[in-house]
């Protein structure tokens, strides 16, 4: 058993293996996040990060699109939790856990990506009638894209500059309900079955703040610190997937005489594959574990982040290359598990602003 586990969590990997076999053929999003909050929205709702990394990683073996739209019905209500009002939560986070609505997290914009503070949506203060929740009424222009969910989402968490002089200081973090005049969006197809889009705000109202102005930098990072241990479960998830179906195939592929698996090349390719697996999976439990314990886990997270998404590309890449042509035919699992897996080194903080921020991280500390 995983040293982080409780029995627990044990439980609750077989229980969610169960559920993703049982969604891992369908592609309705609002269908399968109603299953979703159904079976495993009290998760969600308690917010404990290792539990929330066992139910990736089980998903994310069998299906991207169910992993993808659990993790955004988190990181889209995460920041109500940590800065909205009791009605808020009420309003959404609730909602959200049990699958009765869709979230949406929307923060990267068309010339804003790992540079947070460059961008460019303002929020002002308008007084010409309607309250949020923050206490103040907001209208929102601008653009923003690449946003999981968009066009499905029954509400938006939109960061903001109410302060377009203060660089990442001057962010803030509204809620957008998915009918607010002045909210446009424009679909994005993907290499992988991943439900995303393009958002416009002209004049859109928002619906509450969420904090105070300025929050929004500190509340979008305290985000990502909880979530990016589970983006590396869900690749250590699709890594577990790869490694089983190539030990199938090359027990069973026969070439000069002779079974794959009897080729010392194959192996060490395996040995390889199984070693950096269980090292991410145990930089990633360790980064949840920390988060449980109500540790800072900023350097934790971004090393669990960026190696499991970084060996996970590679595993599936190995057991592609084993596979032989037979791994490039669509429809396949190694095929699927090429494309879903590529992304997972792009959101959520690249490979190399996980490298920032680790060494960051190391020079704040010393140590």
């Amino acid at each position: 058993m995983n040293p982080f586990w409780q029995e627990r969590h044990q439980r609750l990997r077989e229980q969610t293996e169960a559920v993703a076999r049982a969604i891992e053929h369908e592609h309705d999003p609002p269908k399968i996040v109603r299953i979703l909050g159904q079976e495993l929205g009290q998760h969600l709702e308690r917010g404990e990060v290792t539990s929330l990394c066992v139910i990736r990683e089980a998903l994310a073996e069998r299906t991207a699109l169910g992993d993808t739209l659990f993790a955004m019905q988190g990181l889209g209500s995460q920041p109500i939790r940590l800065a909205g009002s009791e009605e808020l939560k009420q309003r959404y986070v609730m909602p959200a856990a049990l699958g009765r609505k869709l979230a949406a997290f929307a923060l990267t914009e068309p010339e804003a990506g790992s540079d947070v503070a460059s961008l460019r949506t303002l929020a002002r203060r308008d007084t010409s009638g309607g309250h949020g929740g923050g206490g103040d009424s907001y209208v929102l222009d601008g653009e923003k894209t690449f946003i999981s969910n968009a066009g499905l989402a029954d509400f938006y968490v939109v960061f903001a500059k109410t302060d377009a002089s203060a660089g990442g200081k001057g962010i803030s973090a509204f809620v957008v309900d998915r009918d607010a005049p002045g909210l446009t969006f424009e679909p994005q197809t993907l290499i992988a079955d991943h439900p995303m889009g393009a958002l416009t705000f002209e004049r859109c109202r928002a619906a509450a703040r969420l904090g105070a102005e300025g929050d929004g930098l500190k509340i979008a990072l305290g985000t990502l610190d909880r979530f990016r241990p589970t983006v590396g479960a869900a690749a250590c998830g699709m890594a577990r997937r790869a490694l089983a179906e190539t030990l199938v195939r090359v027990r069973t592929r026969v070439q000069f005489g002779k079974s794959l698996a009897e080729f010392q090349g194959t192996q060490f390719a395996l040995a390889d594959m199984a070693t950096e697996l269980d090292a991410a999976r145990l930089l990633v439990y360790r980064a949840a574990a920390a988060c449980d314990r109500g540790e800072r886990a900023t350097l934790e997270a971004a090393m669990a982040k960026l190696y499991a998404t970084e060996i996970a590309q590679r595993v599936v890449d190995q057991a592609l290359q084993l596979h032989g042509g037979a791994g490039l035919l669509a429809g396949t699992p190694t095929e699927r598990l090429y494309r879903d897996v590529r992304a997972l080194r792009i959101y959520e903080g690249t490979s190399e602003i996980q490298r920032i921020v680790i060494a960051r991280e190391l020079l704040r500390s010393g140590t």
